[in-house]
């Protein structure tokens, strides 16, 4: 008897392989680019964390909400995801307002990466004592790709 031994693979188990590669690339790539998306948005929450301090202080210590005048280095900002300027307080309170009332919104607008084009915006919440609660995230950018600590 002559028995022939296999050497290698045959043509359907690689092509088999190959699907199986390609079906686990496809279920990745999209997840991956989501994971990177939502590091470079969480870059505008990390780099505004001052400002959020600023003004925390500001509301503790003059019970009102600061206007961007009020509060100083929002335009020095720079970020690998957004350019210098990307920052911007909008809202606050006028100087004879004696209780927070028009809450100061911190709003960055990315330039680069995944997120180019859309905004983040933090928005305060202020408890009845003049003290800043949580901040609340919107703005133009994807739900999903907000940082953990806003959703």
């Amino acid at each position: 008897m002559n028995a022939t031994t296999q050497k290698g693979f045959t043509l359907i188990e690689l092509m088999i392989v190959i699907a199986i590669i390609g079906i686990l690339a496809a279920i990745a790539l999209p997840a991956y680019q989501d994971y990177t998306a939502r590091a470079q948005a969480s870059e505008g929450f990390k780099a505004t964390s001052g400002l959020q301090s600023d003004i925390g202080i500001f509301v503790a210590d003059q019970n009102r909400y600061p206007q961007a005048a009020d509060v100083d280095g929002e335009d020095l900002l720079e970020g690998k995801y957004f350019a210098a300027g990307g920052v911007e307080i909008t809202g606050g309170d006028a100087a004879a307002i004696v209780e927070p009332t028009t809450p100061s919104v911190i709003q960055v607008t990315f330039d680069a990466g995944a997120n180019n084009g859309e905004t983040l915006t933090l928005t305060p919440t202020a408890t009845a004592t003049g003290q800043i609660s949580e901040w609340t995230c919107a703005g133009t950018i994807d739900g999903s790709r907000l940082p953990a600590s806003c959703q």
